[in-house]
């Protein structure tokens, strides 16, 4: 569904049910002017930049995915801002640039998935299927923390389990499972020995749980564009998202399963996210971020606020 662009409004909608009075926004131009921060529409002003993003719009329409005209009655502050050079800035000047940018709403760009991606998954996903098996060895421990029991036959699934839920914690010399705050010892062979809090099933195989990762990446640039690659293999076409501004990326990726990455980046330059598309092969990601002004030279792929 597409993305309205409304200023303070941001939601998905439906095109055929989209109607007058579905949308609430603000028509007006973001002010910011001697630390306070507001709505050309509005009369109320904040302080805090996270109340005035939660501020509710002013206005009453229907949702549309046209973005805002900046250069129509834009504000005199926020366009002079734009303009400064970043070292004549004030830290609080960058700070509210910086958070312009986040607050935007980002649309998602096509993602193209390549023949070498499928087959990739092909492969990596047969391996994982041999290699993963419901099969429980004789000897094989309870992953359950705390529990000491091991598997012996079928009659070992039908045994309580006493465990803990929790992670174990180790503060100021003190250890001690999180499930249990107020049972503590210095001694770790003592930890050890502390009996589960909680009964339950055996879990003789410990599920995948997903890891956060990094993910190397490089860039360069032409004359009307700037090519990302983030390396990254078989990631999941279905568990790919990436959106944009004109001033900023998000990406999210889940890859070889359980594998995540989150790239956010306030760009070096202007793009049209209109005109970007994205493109997953077998082992990496790539970006194709078009240029809002060909012929531009982005000092660095990141902005320096």
């Amino acid at each position: 569904m597409p993305l309205c662009l409304h200023r303070g409004c941001g939601k998905e909608y439906s095109e055929e049910e989209n109607k007058d009075g579905d949308c609430r926004y603000h028509p007006g131009t973001p002010i910011f002017h001697e630390g306070l921060k507001g709505w050309s529409c509005c009369n109320k002003r904040f302080t805090d930049f996270s109340e005035f993003l939660a501020y509710p719009g002013c206005t009453y329409g229907e949702h549309s995915d046209v973005p805002p005209d900046d250069d129509v009655d834009a504000n005199a502050a926020l366009k002079e801002l734009s303009s400064a050079p970043i070292d004549r800035l004030s830290l609080e000047q960058q700070q509210t640039m910086a958070q312009v940018r986040d607050a935007a709403p980002k649309v998602d760009l096509d993602v193209k998935v390549t023949p070498s991606l499928e087959r990739a998954l092909e492969k990596f996903r047969a391996r994982q299927a041999e290699e993963e098996t419901d099969e429980v060895k004789p000897g094989q421990p309870c992953t359950n923390n705390a529990c000491n029991a091991t598997y012996v036959d079928e009659m070992s699934n039908e045994e309580e389990c006493l465990y803990h839920p929790g992670a174990p914690v180790f503060h100021e010399g003190y250890k001690y499972w999180s499930c249990c705050p107020k049972k503590k010892t210095y001694e770790f062979d003592e930890f050890l020995e502390f009996k589960g809090c909680t009964t339950g099933k055996h879990c003789w195989v410990k599920p995948k749980t997903a890891q956060v990762r990094k993910c190397r990446h490089d860039w360069f640039q032409s004359d009307d564009r700037v090519s990302v690659s983030i390396y990254a293999k078989c990631i999941d076409p279905e568990k790919c998202s990436v959106k944009a501004n004109s001033d900023s990326l998000t990406v999210d990726i889940v890859y070889e399963d359980i594998n995540k990455y989150t790239m956010e980046l306030h760009l070096g330059g202007k793009i049209d996210p209109s005109k970007s598309s994205a493109t997953l092969t077998g082992t990496k990601l790539d970006l194709n971020l078009v240029k809002a002004s060909p012929g531009d030279t982005w000092a660095d792929l990141e902005a320096s606020t």
